[in-house]
């Protein structure tokens, strides 16, 4: 299997180097080049359209920031996907990224692991979010998902609000001191309002939709 080959954007030198250093030990990447602007990857891709699988994609940056070398990289280069590696969890941040045509976006606060999941989720083509940008854009969908025609109760949204978060059903039935089979029977009536089977969905889903 050939290997992932990998360009990383970034402004701070310890940050690619760092990178570089713990991607390198996997046999699975292959990391083709560093940068320190949007400028700089664009022109690098542009001398090697074909060395690159994935742009490990920065948003501040001197020149060119991330979301304007992600919109040209991905309109230029559809082939080519980009993980959004940033310090910023702002909703704003996430949506200008997406939109901007980043398949998946994870925080730099991220471990090893779940930096490895998101690379090769990318490279399938699949979209990966960390957890915390995952909260922020259910978050997103909660506020506006009544001004868009989905009719969740109250009760319906303080319950998605919990089980996002990551408690179980028992967990979210005591805070908010109603059964288990209660919270079951609640969650079943979202993901049947809002046509999902699952949370990634649901945040595909508020993409694709300009929900939030």
């Amino acid at each position: 299997m050939d290997s992932i080959k990998i360009l990383i954007a970034d402004d701070h030198t310890i940050i690619r180097n760092g990178l570089k250093l713990m991607l390198d030990k996997n046999s699975k990447f292959k990391i083709v080049g560093d940068v320190n602007s949007g400028n700089a990857a664009i022109d690098f891709i542009e001398k090697n359209p074909n060395q690159v699988d994935i742009v490990l994609m920065d948003i501040d940056m001197p020149g060119m920031n991330g979301i304007e070398a992600t919109k040209i990289l991905t309109s230029k280069h559809p082939h080519i996907k980009v993980l959004a590696l940033t310090m910023h969890k702002e909703e704003k941040f996430i949506n200008d990224m997406i939109n901007a045509g980043a398949l998946s976006y994870i925080l730099k606060e991220t471990d090893i692991p779940e930096l490895v999941q998101a690379i090769e989720n990318t490279a399938q083509g699949k979209k990966y979010y960390s957890n915390e940008v995952s909260m922020s854009l259910i978050n997103a969908l909660m506020k506006k998902g009544t001004d868009n025609g989905h009719d969740l109760s109250k009760r319906e949204l303080d319950v998605l609000k919990l089980i996002a978060s990551g408690m179980t059903n028992k967990e979210a039935g005591e805070k908010l001191f109603i059964s288990a089979r209660t919270v079951e029977s609640h969650r079943r009536n979202i993901l049947d309002k809002l046509d999902f089977k699952n949370t990634s969905e649901m945040i595909r889903y508020a993409i694709e939709n300009d929900l939030i």
